[in-house]
């Protein structure tokens, strides 16, 4: 199959669905398909990655506004390809969207409209996110020959939403082989590292894990790992409050991150909104405890395997810290029992649900196709 994969940021930008998109483009290119990715070239600044066998990626150049990428020359790359192929598109931000919708309809090239994130208004801007998906995001969807969402419950809100979309399938996203760590936790250690991983970014309420620190009562280290637009701001919190055992690393990725994640005992998310955080399925796999906010996007995947805040305030982040730490047996069941939830995550598995609605897709609209001409 010839595939392209259209999306608003790629690896080394920093965010989950980055991640996401760069796992599925290079299995698809193992499975010896030839897939095409088209991005923007905003966050490369320290360097590119490279095209490989049977992947070729295209950093187009952009300008970004109000969190947005404007991919220039994304239309006249895309008006070009062949009509056998199929477009994956990868939904977070507007534009992107409706320029794979423009190429569908004059083009007649079938797409997938892949939604990562449902996002709510932020900054100055954000009010006009709702006239965005009543008027543009809304067509977009409704004229996606699929539309993949990563849980039951975003396949319930987007279908009241939305109520025209013909087709919509539930894939989640998925962890590499490589965050499956065994490690041995002593529980005579003199602290407990906590972790965050994931964009800097206001709906991820970081804030909220710094100033939980005051209310801890037991001795921890909290390491947060990633990059964005909230740095300076939480950097801030930081020196104000002089909060002595918090330590910023950066972006980190491969072994980096998993040295990490080794290293540390709970993991911590009190985002306002998610849909299937990565970096859950990542902490799951090498053992790592989770507490995070009670909301959409988490709730389904560690209820009962991990602990969820509601609401997520700095004070209640702490509470149930201080619980998990003074009861090793539940941390050892947690930990059990998420690490067997993460196995069913597998890139492998999720490839080929992929695959298949690629199949279907190419085979419905072929034979659609076929009959318009008589």
């Amino acid at each position: 199959m010839k595939i392209y994969q259209i999306t608003p940021y790629y690896s080394p930008y920093c965010g989950g669905l980055q991640n996401v998109v760069k796992a599925l483009s290079e299995e698809l290119a193992m499975n010896k398909h030839q897939v095409e990715v088209f991005t923007s070239d905003i966050g490369c600044e320290k360097g590119k990655l490279k095209s490989t066998k049977n992947l070729k990626i295209n950093y187009l150049k952009s300008w970004e506004f109000a969190h947005t990428p404007i991919i220039f020359p994304l239309f006249w790359k895309l008006i070009r390809i062949p009509k056998d192929s199929i477009m994956h598109i990868h939904i977070a931000q507007a534009f992107v969207p409706e320029v794979v919708y423009l190429i569908s309809k004059i083009r007649k090239i079938p797409y997938i409209a892949h939604i990562h994130v449902d996002s709510e208004p932020t900054g100055k801007f954000g009010f006009l996110l709702k006239y965005y998906k009543n008027l543009f995001l809304k067509k977009v969807l409704e004229s996606a020959n699929c539309v993949i969402v990563l849980t039951k419950e975003n396949k319930k809100i987007f279908l009241e939403k939305y109520k025209n979309i013909k087709n919509v399938k539930i894939i989640p996203n998925g962890v590499s082989k490589s965050f499956f760590i065994s490690k041995k936790t002593n529980i005579k250690n003199k602290h407990k590292n906590l972790l965050y991983v994931g964009r800097l970014s206001i709906e991820k309420n970081v804030d909220i894990l710094l100033k939980s620190m005051a209310f801890i009562q037991n001795n921890v280290k909290l390491h947060i790992v990633g990059d964005g637009e909230q740095k300076q701001k939480l950097q801030n919190i930081i020196s104000e409050k002089n909060i002595k055992n918090v330590y910023m690393h950066g972006r980190k990725d491969g072994k980096e991150l998993i040295k990490i994640y080794k290293k540390s005992d709970i993991f911590l998310l009190a985002s306002s909104y998610e849909s299937l955080p990565l970096v859950l399925l990542e902490a799951m796999a090498s053992e790592n405890l989770i507490i995070a906010s009670n909301v959409r996007g988490i709730r389904e995947l560690i209820k009962n395997i991990g602990i969820l805040v509601n609401p997520p305030t700095p004070k209640n982040f702490a509470i149930q810290i201080d619980k998990l730490i003074e009861n090793e047996k539940t941390r050892k069941q947690l930990v059990q029992m998420a690490k067997n939830k993460a196995k069913e995550y597998s890139w492998n598995k999720i490839v080929e649900q992929t695959e298949q609605v690629y199949e279907e897709v190419l085979k419905e609209h072929s034979k659609n196709a076929q009959t318009n001409k008589k």
